[in-house]
């Protein structure tokens, strides 16, 4: 008897790492299939009457490629502080389509970003960029968005939350310039 549980132990040592080895290599190929690295940019710019066209460039610096974004969206809440009143995809043949207070913009595999590409969307909204560079009042900023593996949707398995960031308005960047520039002056005769 005890021999016989001396073979059971010694069998399932023997088959013990490859056991642990199949584990190990099942859980990274999960992990592998996931959207990691991606980035994005908004850049907006007064549009007609009181609307702000925006652009948003939607970077993957990852390896699985990227088919889809939802944009100002985490699972049962949308950010946008007003509903835009247009969506459009990008060159790669991505599509836009507003739901509720957010974006999604839909690829597929054949128009998926792969690892190095990127793509810019276009929407249209009267909410300013300032407005899309806070945040929802409960200290989540209002781009924080999901890129996805594969089809936009609430599974957010696989798919990557990430903020895309707000680029200062034109005007903005020139008063900051003139400032500077000013400062600089000042402490420059202050030093003469």
């Amino acid at each position: 008897m005890k021999q016989m549980k001396m073979n059971q132990r010694s069998r399932f040592l023997r088959f013990a790492p490859a056991i642990i080895a199949g584990w190990a290599a099942a859980t990274s190929a999960g992990e592998a299939q996931g959207v990691s690295g991606v980035t994005a940019t908004l850049s907006g710019a007064p549009g007609a009457g009181n609307t702000y066209d925006y652009t948003l460039t939607l970077f993957n610096g990852g390896a699985t490629p990227v088919e889809g974004l939802w944009y100002a969206w985490i699972p049962g809440a949308f950010y946008l502080p007003s509903q835009p009143s247009s969506a459009a995809g990008g060159s790669s043949g991505w599509t836009g389509s507003i739901v509720n207070n957010s974006i999604q913009f839909k690829g597929g595999a054949g128009t998926a970003l792969d690892q190095g590409s990127s793509d810019a969307f276009a929407f249209v909204t009267t909410d300013s960029p300032t407005a899309l560079a806070g945040d929802t009042g409960g200290g989540v900023p209002i781009g924080t968005s999901y890129a996805f593996p594969g089809a936009v949707g609430g599974n957010v398995t696989g798919a990557e939350e990430f903020v895309v960031q707000s680029v200062p308005e034109p005007s903005a960047l020139g008063l900051l310039a003139a400032g500077s520039l000013f400062f600089w002056a000042i402490g420059r005769k202050m030093t003469e």
